[in-house]
Formats: structure tokens, sequence, C-alpha cells
């Protein structure tokens, strides 16, 4: 990825780093989807080319149109905000960013992205300020995201105007750009491994639509949604006893866990048992954790905390803490894709997830099923329904579904059970004055003993 930055006066600079590249093969499935309400404004970017139609709407709605095709937006907050009007076809971006922030001074930032179809050159950052004043510029809108979740029949849940695309082998980036231009729709990023394009589509086009056409479109292998996915929390139950309590002063091994979850506490970021952090729902933000529950898992994975009914370990285990999850507690293909991807480029050698699903999407076991083939062990939460039937990821072949024991090691009475669950590990677990049970705490554990025995 190549970035470029450009400013008034035709300055630039640049900077490097490499991107790997796959060919997958991949089915996809058809949901039957609602339609969106419609916008006053639409837009499409395609590399330094933009298609912009606002008819009396505010800037910043305008610019989060931007924000919400992948680029980053800054402004001085302290500017007035005028109303944006006009038809631009085929404009140049930074004609059309120069208008918008007219009379004030801008900033663009572009990025080259390698992909499976040719390389992407896309705007990565727009900063609009007042002279002289660069540094005054915020974020236009807040930190902590939010997933647009919207649920479709059948209750299936996606986030909202996105469609994920892969294409066969032996297509070309010019596949790509003639279904842009019949989607009217811009490619967000495109998620290499596995080779999947996320596509922003405009109000007015339903996801529906938007894959039927994508489906019959020369070159296209599968489509789906950008589905979304419930985490699998832990159940809070009135205190069961001090257990072993958590020990803070453990040393780490060698073997490495990432754990898929709700983020960390940034107060325990420093200690030498957590490796890294990072926030796959926003690569941009510190790390943090709403809920509490990704802590819990971290410190588990870590064997910091020893879920009831186990024996305190003697040495930790280096977690990458990796925040997948925002605060109403989903996450979306996308976001688990990107995590997949920066955990196997840290050199994780064990995945941690606490998350399930019955919709079972092709695109993110092909991404399992990479990392896999690549080395990395995979460990899922198996559910806390006991209804015997599979859910995802656990229930990929690639994927060691995990279901929960009580303290005396019996079964625990809400453990999802069945042929596709293969480990069984105490569900129960104490942390900050409280116990908590689920089938979330199974799977770090499980992930922490395996990585216990990989160092050995």
């Amino acid at each position: 990825m190549e970035l470029f930055l450009r400013k008034p006066g035709g300055q630039s600079c640049c900077m490097v780093s490499t991107a790997k590249r796959s060919a997958v093969a991949i089915i996809g499935i058809l949901l039957l989807l609602l339609p969106l309400a419609l916008s006053a404004a639409t837009l499409r970017l395609e590399g330094e080319r933009v298609w912009l139609k606002a008819d009396g709407v505010p800037l910043s709605e305008v610019l989060q149109l931007f924000e919400q095709r992948g680029v980053e937006v800054l402004i001085d907050p302290s500017l007035t905000q005028k109303r944006i009007s006009g038809d631009w076809k085929n404009a140049k971006v930074e004609r059309l960013v120069a208008q918008l922030a007219s009379p004030h001074s801008y900033m663009l930032e572009w990025k080259r992205q390698k992909s499976p179809l040719g390389d992407l050159f896309q705007i990565s950052s727009i900063r609009i300020f007042s002279d002289g004043k660069p540094s005054v510029v915020r974020r236009l809108s807040p930190g902590g995201k939010v997933l647009d979740v919207v649920e479709g029949q059948n209750g299936v849940k996606y986030i909202r105007g996105e469609i994920m695309i892969g294409f066969r082998q032996g297509a070309s980036i010019a596949n790509l750009k003639a279904l842009l231009n019949k989607l009217n729709g811009t490619v967000i990023e495109a998620i290499d491994p596995p080779g999947i394009y996320r596509i922003k589509l405009n109000d007015g086009m339903s996801v529906e639509e938007a894959m039927r056409i994508a489906r019959a479109h020369d070159g296209v292998m599968a489509t789906e949604p950008n589905l979304a996915f419930p985490t699998i929390g832990s159940e809070a139950l009135p205190s069961a006893g001090t257990g072993e309590g958590i020990n803070l002063n453990l040393l780490p091994g060698e073997t490495a866990i990432a754990v898929f979850d709700s983020g960390l506490d940034p107060a325990y970021a420093d200690y030498p048992f957590i490796r890294g952090t990072y926030d796959a729902l926003d690569p941009t933000a510190e790390i943090s954790d709403p809920s509490g529950h990704g802590t819990l898992t971290s410190l588990i994975a870590a064997g910091v905390i020893t879920p009831l009914g186990a024996e305190a370990a003697e040495k930790g285990v280096p977690v990458l803490s990796i925040r997948t999850f925002d605060e109403n507690g989903m996450t979306s293909s996308d976001t688990l894709m990107r995590a997949l991807k920066y955990a196997a480029n840290s050199g994780v050698e064990i995945i941690s997830m606490s998350w399930g699903s019955e919709v079972d999407s092709s695109f993110l076991e092909t991404a399992m099923n990479f990392a896999a083939k690549n080395g990395i062990t995979l460990y899922a939460a198996a559910g806390n329904e006991p209804t015997g039937t599979s859910i995802y990821p656990a229930g990929y072949d690639t994927v060691i579904a995990v279901g929960g024991l009580n303290p005396d090691g019996t079964q625990w009475e809400n453990s999802n059970y069945g042929e596709f669950v293969e480990l069984y590990e105490p569900a129960l677990a104490n942390f900050n004055d409280r116990s908590y049970a689920g089938t979330s705490i199974a799977s770090p554990y499980a992930a922490f003993k395996a990585a216990q025995a990989a160092s050995e």
C-alpha cells in the first residue's frame, strides 16, 4: 500500500508497504433483504474520479458519505457549515474537494492498495481547515465506531448498504470497474486474503438488487451481504467464591494467542502477557473495551484468570487482544476478515473467537480455511443454547468448537452440544467480584491450554 499526500502547492510524499495476494474459489448465498431509505445525496468514488449529486445537503453530510466509503475526514470544528447542491459527473476528486472546502484550505491523502484484480488508487484522507491551521482539525465523526446493522427477511442481519464480492480467476480490473458503474458503487476496501471486495452502495439500491446485478456480471464468482454477527456473551451469576483469583505476575511463554472479542481495558495493556492490541472495527482508534467481556476472555487466554474447576498456571501466554465487536455486541464480515489478516501478519499461532451465528458465510469460511492452512489453530465458542445444532464459525471444519463444563467436570447445562463440538472446557470464571458462565470462557481457556502445550 502506498500513501500519497497532496496539499495546496503540489507538495507530495509517499511511503510503501506490501500486501499478499491469493486466488480463491468462493460459493455465495442469496438473501432477500430490505430496501434502503432514500437520501438527498449520492456519491461514487473510483480512483481519482468522483460522481456526486447533492440537493441542499449540509457539507457535513456530504463528507459523511466519504467516510462511509473508507475515507478518513478531519475538519476544523469551528468552520461554518454550508449546504451543497450540484451534480458532478466523472470529476476529479481534488477539484471537487477544493470546491467543497472553499474558501478554506484542504489536504488530501491517497493510497495505492494491491488487490487480486490489480492495484486500486484511492483517496484515503481529507482535511479541511482555516489557512495556516491544519493542526486544529478533528475527526468528523467521533470515535467508538458502532456498526449500522439492519435486519432482512428470515432474521438475517447485515451492514446497511454494503455487499461483498469475490471474482473468478481470470477476471480483470475492467470487470470490477464495469460492475461499479452498474451499481453506482465504491470499493471501500479489498480484503486479501481471501480476495474479497467490499462495496458501498448508494441509498436507493437495495442489497438484494445489487447482489442480483453482481451475480449476473461477467467475472463474478459469488456475492454476499456484509453479514453481521452477535457476540456470545457470558452470563453473570451470583458470586461462586474467589476461585484461584487473578495472577497479574505471570510471565508469558512463546506461543501467542489472538483473542477476537470486545477489546481490552487499557489498564491491562502494558502487562507483559499482553503482546499487543488492535481495533479491527476502527484501526485508527486506541484499544478499549465497552463491555468488559474482551478483557475477561483475554485474561483467561493469558492464564491470568483461571476458570473454576481448572488448575492455576505457573506460566502465562502472550495475548494479542483484537477488538472485533462494537458496543452493541455486533461484528461484521469485513471486521472479522481484517482481524484474521492482522492476527496472521502478527505471527500468532492460535485464535480464540467468542461469537456465533446460524448464518453460514462461505466468504468467512474461506478466510478461516486460509488461516488454518497457514498454520493457525482456530477455536470458537460452541454457543450458550443447548440446541445440538451447529453455529458458525464453530461449525466450520477448520475450527475447533468448544463446549462448556461445570467446575465439577459435568457438562454446563446451557452449553451447546453435538457432533460438531470437539472439546469441552470449564465455562465458569470469576472477575472483578462477579461470576460469569459461558462457552466464551471455555474457548479462550482451550486456546490457553493449546498454547501451553505448544510451548513445552
